[in-house]
């Protein structure tokens, strides 16, 4: 039969017992010495009483006798007194040594919760920057395909539909050349505000690259929604940007891929949705939905 392995936990209170055992002990010597004071009072009676009267000498002598006895035990007990005493020093001395390491152990655990807490937050923090446009704010391009293919997943598993918009800045070019990266970089603030502004709570932008932004819209239930979404997006973003007086027309074009119509897997929905948006750049209406095989895009009426 296996023996069980020791617990640990069991080996605590090990001080507590040899504690209690040194405390017995004075007890006893204590009953001991109480013992002892009760026979010398009757020794003293005795040996009072053979002043008083003629008592047998046999009788004083054995008086004599047990009083010797009884302060041989005395001093016995003052002897086991005294090493009772030092074994209690010794182990009240360990157990506060025992509470200080305890204490010094759970000042080390707060410490290390605190490390723990403090690492994590900038573990949290560093994940944020990785997976975020540096000059926006918007997720970038690995947050986006994470989501799109989590999109993906779920609009698999239950039939939704989503949908990819690809978004291109009309005449970006042209107001970093004149005006320096500076401005543009304004511009490109300005845009991302709008466009945290025209989409729902839902769903997620993302600045693609240079002008380039893309937006994913999930659980779509029709076609003709992601049109006034996309519209609206337009109309949000479209306005001018004021720089030194100067007025700076800004415009977007938007080019739309939807699942499962146009693509089952992100790299189809993005290549889709980026032939539309080329399509869109000469367009009024600047909505462009991809339609069919061979990338037959029109303008959506």
């Amino acid at each position: 039969m296996e023996s069980k392995p020791k617990d640990p936990k069991k080996t605590v209170p090990i001080k507590n017992a040899s504690l209690e055992r040194v405390i017995n002990r004075n007890e006893r010597i204590k009953d001991n010495v109480k013992q002892a004071a009760d026979d010398l009072t009757s020794i003293n009676e005795i040996l009072r009483q053979g002043k008083e009267v003629e008592s047998p000498v046999q009788m004083i002598r054995e008086a004599i006798a047990q009083n010797k006895e009884v302060e041989q035990k005395v001093a016995v007990a003052a002897d086991d007194l005294h090493q009772v005493n030092t074994e209690l020093a010794k182990e009240m001395a360990e157990r506060k040594m025992i509470e200080t390491e305890l204490a010094d152990t759970r000042n080390d655990l707060s410490e290390a919760h605190d490390d723990l807490l403090e690492s994590r937050a900038k573990e949290e923090e560093s994940r944020e920057t990785a997976l975020h446009d540096a000059l926006t704010g918007l997720p970038n391009r690995v947050l986006f395909e994470e989501r799109l293919d989590q999109g993906l997943i779920q609009a698999k598993r239950h039939g939704w539909k989503l949908a990819v918009l690809f978004m291109d800045i009309d005449n970006f070019k042209n107001i970093n050349d004149s005006h320096g990266h500076d401005v543009g970089d304004r511009v490109l603030l300005a845009v991302a505000d709008r466009l945290k502004s025209a989409i729902r709570e839902e769903d997620t932008v993302s600045r693609w690259g240079g002008d380039e932004f893309v937006c994913l819209l999930l659980e779509v239930r029709q076609e003709a929604d992601v049109v006034r979404l996309a519209e609206s997006i337009v109309k949000e973003v479209s306005g001018a940007c004021m720089h030194d007086g100067n007025v700076l027309p800004v415009g977007v074009s938007i080019g739309v891929a939807m699942h499962p119509a146009d693509g089952e897997t992100a790299a189809v929905l993005f290549k889709n949705a980026d032939t539309a948006m080329y399509e869109a750049k000469g367009k009024e209406r600047r909505v462009v939905m991809f339609r069919g095989i061979g990338y037959d895009c029109h303008e959506n009426e």
